[in-house]
């Protein structure tokens, strides 16, 4: 395995550049949040999903859009269309449709990925009882 060689800024809040990285952060997490949850409501509500195109023409005048250079908030945008490419070669679904096992948004809490990344720990327990046993079960075993 490789090895990669990283770099570490410690910025405290003493120091005169901390306000200034403070708020690109702060911009930057709303902006990926409210893009996040258009991509989220359109998957699950129409079945589609919102590509780097579809979500820029839909936040290029939104003030978290506005609140940061234009260079940084296309890469905030196209992480996220990263994120969720990478969601959907994880869950196999290549076509980027909504699929049949996630037609019920109650029961998102208990779904884990095909690389089994999840404990039985983590899967909460209102969820179970709110008709998703089953798929728990097999799941785990």
């Amino acid at each position: 395995m490789p090895m990669h060689l990283v770099e570490q800024h410690v910025i405290r809040k003493t120091d005169p550049r901390f306000a200034t990285t403070d708020r690109a952060a702060f911009a930057s997490k709303n902006l990926y949040n409210a893009a996040n949850f258009l991509v989220r409501q359109a998957f699950i509500h129409e079945g589609v999903y919102l590509n780097y195109a579809a979500i820029f023409h839909r936040l290029k005048d939104h003030e978290a859009y506005c609140a940061l250079p234009r260079k940084v908030s296309n890469d905030v945008l196209r992480q996220l269309d990263k994120n969720w490419r990478s969601f959907f070669a994880a869950r196999g679904m290549g076509g980027k449709t909504l699929h049949s096992s996630w037609a019920d948004p109650d029961c998102q809490a208990t779904r884990t990925n095909k690389l089994g990344a999840t404990s039985s720990s983590t899967i909460s327990r209102p969820s179970v009882r709110r008709g998703c046993k089953e798929e728990r079960s097999s799941r785990l075993s």
